[in-house]
C-alpha cells in the first residue's frame, strides 16, 4: 500500500474532464444570454482545469521522455488555439462588413490586440466594452501569458530536481501572493473582475492541484496509522470521496445562485471549488455526480467548448441586433443553436484535423510513442 502511494498517478484519457469543460462553457453561454447571471464563473473552471491538465501532461512528458520540450509544447498550443481564433476573426470581419459595424474600437485595432494576446490588460484598464464581440478573448490572453512562463519555470524546477512538495509549496505561495496583489473595491469594477494578478492565480491553483494529485501529497483519510474511530468518522461509511464531491458540487451551485458576495469572492471561490472538483471526479468514477458530468451531451459540449466560447458572444450580438425586441428565451435559443453549429463545424472540419496532423507528426517515428499518445486527453 505504501509502495502504491509512491507511484505517481497518470492522467490518461478522462472523459469526465470533457464533461466538466462542457459545464463550464454552458454556464458562460447562459450568462451571456441573460439566463444565468452568475454563469461567468464557468471561466474560473476553465482556468483551473487548464492549469491541471497542462501541468499533468508536462509532468508525464518529463517522466516518459526525461525532459520537457518547450518547442513541442508551444507547437501544440498553436495548433490548439489558432484555427478557432482565426475563425472568430473571419466571422467578425464578415459581420463588420456585411451586417453592421461592430461596436467598440475599429475592427483592425481589436483584431491586432486579439492576435497579440493582450486583451486581458485592455479589459482590466476599462476597455472591455471597446473590444465588443471580441471581449471573450481576454481570458485567452490571460491563459497564454501564463503559459509563456509556467512551462519554462516547471522545466527549471524539474532540472534542479526540486521535490514535488517544494514545487507545491512554491505554487501555493505564488497564488497567495498574486491574490494579495489583486485590487479590491466595488463588485463590478473592470480592474477587479479582469485583474491579471488574481486571474493568474487561478491556473496556478490548477497547477498546484495537478502536483498534489499526481504525487499523492494529500494524506489518505484511511491512513492505517490513524485510530480506527477517526478513520471510520472520516471515511463516512467508505464513501468520503462521494461526500466531498457532492459537497463541492452543492457549493458551486450555491455560487451560481447567490448574489450577495463581491464578484472577486465569487469567481475565486468558484476556482477553489473547481480544484476540489477535479481530483474528486477523477477518484470517484462511479459516483452519480461523475456519471452526470461525464454524460455524452456534456462531453460533446466539452469537445467544442473552445470555439463555442469564442463565437457565442458575436452570435448573440448579431441575434439581438436583428431581433432587438424578441423574447429573451427565443434569442437565447437562437444564439445557442447557431453557436453550437458553428463550433461543431469548426471542430469537425478544422480543429480536430489540425490537432490530428500534429499528433501524427509527433508519433510517426514509432508505434510505442503513438500508443502512449492515445492515453492523453484530446484537448488542453
Amino acid at each position: 500500500m505504501d509502495r502504491d502511494r509512491e507511484i505517481p498517478r497518470r492522467l490518461g484519457r478522462r472523459p469526465v474532464l470533457d464533461g466538466l469543460r462542457g459545464i463550464a462553457i454552458l454556464l458562460v453561454v447562459l450568462s451571456h444570454t441573460g439566463l444565468l447571471p452568475n454563469g461567468y464563473i464557468g471561466v474560473d473552471l476553465f482556468f483551473a482545469l487548464s492549469g491541471f491538465l497542462i501541468t499533468s501532461l508536462l509532468l508525464e512528458e518529463c517522466e516518459r521522455q526525461g525532459r520537457i520540450s518547450l518547442r513541442r509544447f508551444y507547437a501544440r498550443r498553436a495548433r490548439r488555439l489558432l484555427p478557432a481564433l482565426g475563425l472568430l476573426l473571419v466571422l467578425a470581419l464578415i459581420v463588420n462588413l456585411a451586417c453592421y459595424r461592430l461596436t467598440g474600437w475599429p475592427f483592425m485595432v481589436k483584431a491586432a490586440s486579439t492576435t497579440l494576446f493582450m486583451n486581458n490588460w485592455l479589459a482590466a484598464t476599462g476597455h472591455a466594452r471597446d473590444l465588443g464581440s471580441l471581449s471573450p478573448t481576454w481570458s485567452l490572453a490571460q491563459e497564454e501569458q501564463f503559459y509563456a512562463v509556467w512551462p519554462l519555470a516547471l522545466l527549471l524546477l524539474l532540472r534542479a530536481q526540486v521535490r514535488p512538495p517544494v514545487i507545491a509549496a512554491l505554487l501555493l505561495a505564488s497564488a497567495a501572493a498574486l491574490i494579495s496583489l489583486a485590487p479590491t473595491g466595488t463588485p463590478h469594477g473592470y480592474a477587479i473582475y479582469y485583474s491579471p494578478a488574481a486571474r493568474a492565480a487561478e491556473p496556478l491553483l490548477g497547477c498546484l492541484t495537478a502536483v498534489i494529485w499526481r504525487h499523492r501529497l494529500m494524506p489518505a483519510l484511511g491512513n492505517p496509522r490513524w485510530p480506527r474511530r477517526v478513520r471510520a468518522a472520516l471515511a463516512i461509511g467508505g464513501h468520503w470521496r462521494s461526500v466531498v464531491l457532492a459537497a463541492a458540487t452543492g457549493l458551486f451551485v450555491f455560487l451560481l445562485r447567490y448574489h450577495g458576495l463581491p464578484v472577486a469572492q465569487v469567481y475565486l471561490g468558484a476556482c477553489l471549488l473547481g480544484v476540489v472538483l477535479i481530483p474528486s471526479l477523477l477518484e470517484s468514477p462511479v459516483s452519480l455526480v461523475t456519471r452526470v458530468i461525464g454524460s455524452a451531451p456534456l462531453r460533446f459540449l466539452g469537445r467544442i467548448s473552445y470555439a463555442l466560447y469564442l463565437v457565442h458572444l458575436l452570435v448573440r450580438n448579431v441575434v439581438y441586433h436583428y431581433l432587438p425586441g424578441g423574447s429573451p428565451y427565443l434569442n437565447a435559443l437562437l444564439t445557442i443553436t447557431v453557436s453550437v453549429g458553428l463550433a461543431t463545424a469548426s471542430w469537425e472540419l478544422v480543429e480536430s484535423r489540425v490537432l490530428g496532423r500534429g499528433r501524427a507528426a509527433v508519433n510517426r517515428p514509432g508505434k510505442v510513442r503513438s500508443s502512449r499518445a492515445q492515453l492523453m486527453p484530446a484537448r488542453t
